[in-house]
């Protein structure tokens, strides 16, 4: 006899993001308050962002502003937060025309092809 999968209630929270988010590894500072704070960013969309930060513990609703490329401070909302990293919801999305230069510029520069004649390091 095979199990059926659970579903999830309507009344429920909603367990999927609506954009899927792009992987980067990128250092910046987020704004909480009067407190500055590095993190470390982990995915981003032009929704929100992931991010670690070993210095504090963030909670849902919390107001915080995350220093983008391209971009400078922008706010967000936190929408989830365990030890070490939080999730946040921008109160505006990126444009949608801005938002692949700002994803290059996190990934920064593509590595060189050494078999198309790149300089050795």
């Amino acid at each position: 006899m095979t199990q059926e999968a659970p579903r999830i209630a309507p009344d429920m929270p909603r367990q999927r993001r609506e954009t899927a988010r792009d992987l980067v590894d990128f250092p910046t500072s987020i704004e909480r308050g009067d407190t500055r704070l590095d993190v470390r960013l982990i995915d981003v969309s032009a929704r929100g962002f992931h991010a670690r930060c070993s210095d504090a513990r963030f909670v849902r609703g919390e107001a915080v502003s995350v220093w983008l490329p391209q971009c400078g401070l922008v706010q967000a909302r936190v929408m989830w937060g365990l030890r070490g990293c939080f999730g946040a919801q921008f109160m505006v999305p990126i444009d949608a025309r801005t938002y692949p230069d700002i994803l290059a510029t996190l990934r920064g520069p593509a590595p060189a092809n050494k078999a198309q004649g790149a300089l050795p390091d």
